[in-house]
């Protein structure tokens, strides 16, 4: 699940869990779209313990990012791991979903 970790206003800080695949995005969906119903603008994803991030994890973030962006919010996600920071690079969605100031890494041997 979703664990909120600050709340001010319409800004949530919230930790993502270890796995963020198949068995656990939909409930971290239910959390987060509920979040965003109740009035959360900026949403901020700390994934510095993430180990697994599939594809379904990747469509709920792009989810909310989609759902944020008209309400002029914004998702951020920060404590990315190497490889996690190389997948969003490769995806194209490290810019648009990620903490902006954090350094662009690519995979290795370049993109």
């Amino acid at each position: 699940m979703l664990h909120v970790t600050d709340r001010a206003g319409d800004h949530v800080t919230a930790r993502l869990p270890e796995d963020v695949d198949l068995d656990t995005t939909p409930g971290l969906r239910a959390v987060g779209d509920r979040m965003i119903d109740e009035g959360c603008r900026h949403l901020t994803l700390d994934a510095s313990g993430v180990v697994t991030l599939d594809s379904t994890g990747i469509t709920a973030l792009i989810a909310w990012y989609q759902r944020l962006l008209p309400l002029d919010g914004s998702l951020t996600v920060t404590g990315l791991s190497d490889h996690l920071s190389a997948l969003l690079v490769r995806l194209g969605l490290h810019g648009v979903i990620t903490e902006p100031d954090a350094p662009v890494t690519g995979p290795p041997g370049g993109v």
